[in-house]
């Protein structure tokens, strides 16, 4: 058994130097990916882009993995508000928790979504950051998906992974910047993307220094939460990162500023729209709107049909 793993390993290992793209399949968006990196980092070519300069961007939900039919975070989110009620940090019978609490998104949309997660997320002001983030690494570790029965660190999309890892040996730092909550991609970003903590931007809350009387520092979380969705991406990538992305993913119009961020700036660069049309393998659920205006009007904008461009989804089949 431990030969034939072996084998396997180096199989895939020689597979992957072939094709660091195997998940893809042979189409025109497999096609302006390579050639556009070959373009950017061809020293003697019109389109070379330095290395510091090398700047890729990623949405995580819908985008590197699977969204549907709830948010993660979210989920988490919820889960934890539900342990403030008993130290008196939510009321269950009060807006927005009641609507939370019974899945309402009928009320929670009259509330104001924004709102909504603001106000939930005030219920966490005071919780020292590290127990968040532990918090979250719990869930991840307990919850399956509810059509995968999967953990949902495994329902990473394959070719986005092997297209991180392709950037990243072509000298590119590559950002998770998501609308989600900034401290629950944190908690795992690193062993599950190879994403380290300080290149995650998401909707945060800004930390409170507390000190003990022995002299222990204690960071805790505030009540304000600033949202990351949006028109909000660009600005938080000049603030974050002080350099403007050559390479841009995302699924929905929450991520078409940031693409088209990428795709405007001085440099050549290319923007792609992870569009959900399979069904069959996962969910179908296109949203064209802008993002689909932008693949279409702009040449450096390319749709992903999972259909149709992706040979693989997961690396493990669960159905």
């Amino acid at each position: 058994m431990r030969l034939v793993t072996v084998i396997l390993v180096l199989l895939v290992a020689c597979t992957a130097q072939a094709d660091p793209l195997s998940a893809w399949n042979d189409s025109q968006v497999k096609t302006a990916i390579t050639d556009w990196l070959a373009a950017v980092t061809d020293e003697s070519g019109p389109d070379f882009v330095p290395v510091p300069e090398r700047i890729a961007v990623f949405d995580n939900d819908g985008t590197c993995w699977n969204e549907r039919p709830r948010y993660a975070s979210t989920m988490f989110q919820v889960n934890l508000a539900r342990s403030m009620v008993a130290v008196g940090k939510a009321d269950p019978e009060a807006m927005p928790f009641k609507a939370w609490f019974a899945g309402d998104r009928a009320a929670l949309k009259d509330y104001g979504w924004t709102k909504a997660y603001e106000d939930m997320n005030a219920s966490f002001a005071g919780m020292p950051v590290t127990a968040y983030r532990d918090s979250a690494r719990a869930w991840m570790a307990r919850t399956r998906h509810e059509r995968y029965g999967v953990t949902h660190d495994q329902l990473y999309y394959v070719p986005m992974l092997q297209l991180v890892r392709l950037l990243e040996a072509h000298d590119f730092q590559v950002w998770i910047v998501t609308g989600a909550a900034q401290d629950f991609v944190r908690a795992w970003s690193e062993p599950v993307v190879g994403v380290p903590p300080e290149r995650v931007i998401g909707s945060y809350t800004t930390p409170v220094y507390e000190e003990a009387e022995d002299g222990t520092v204690t960071m805790v979380r505030g009540a304000a939460q600033f949202d990351n969705g949006h028109e909000n991406k660009p600005p938080h990538i000049e603030q974050r990162i002080g350099r403007r992305p050559v390479f841009a993913a995302g699924n929905s119009n929450n991520d078409y500023y940031m693409m088209n961020y990428a795709v405007t700036g001085d440099h050549r660069g290319l923007a792609i729209w992870i569009h959900h049309d399979d069904g069959k393998r996962e969910y179908d659920y296109g949203r064209p709107g802008k993002i689909g205006g932008l693949c279409h009007e702009n040449p450096r904008a390319y749709e992903v049909s999972m259909k149709r461009d992706w040979q693989e989804l997961y690396a493990d089949e669960f159905e």
